[in-house]
């Protein structure tokens, strides 16, 4: 049984509200390149993304930064930096809020796992078209206020 929620009001069954979701994305930039999974679900999939997923219950955002590289690129995360948050209600079809994150692993042998698909390091100026969400434009942020401020 379905129950539509009005604005601003609980669920009968559960008490929740009709709230956004949050989840992380991870940027994973190493030698000029990002890398990047093939989506193996739904909404997006067959398009390249960061990796990333929902925030679980009982999780920090960083937490699941470090949970979700390892369930889908198989890598170890060694530093969590915050980057962002984009908030924009036509991001995600489920109005997804996502706290993206710069993050740093251990090497650069990833594997494919979880839901996603294929994961493969791109360079930064040659990037798979069209990507999932909005992550074009947050990569190209990363690159542009974070990476060049480095050089």
């Amino acid at each position: 049984m379905s129950t539509t929620l009005l604005h601003n009001q609980p669920c009968p069954h559960c008490g929740r509200y009709d709230n956004r979701g949050i989840s992380i994305d991870a940027l994973i930039i190493k030698d000029e390149q990002i890398l990047l999974i093939k989506r193996g679900v739904e909404p997006d999939k067959g398009k390249w993304a960061t990796p990333g997923g929902y925030i679980g219950w009982d999780e920090s955002a960083e937490e699941a930064v470090i949970r979700e590289v390892k369930e889908e690129t198989g890598l170890t995360v060694t530093k969590v930096t915050f980057f962002n948050v984009y908030t924009l209600p036509n991001r995600h079809p489920k109005q997804v809020i996502t706290l993206a994150y710069i993050v740093e692993v251990e090497n650069m042998i990833a594997k494919n796992g979880d839901d996603a698909d294929e994961v493969e390091w791109f360079a930064l100026n040659n990037l798979p078209t069209p990507l999932a969400f909005d992550h074009e434009k947050n990569i190209k942020e990363v690159i542009t206020t974070v990476l060049r401020k480095q050089t």
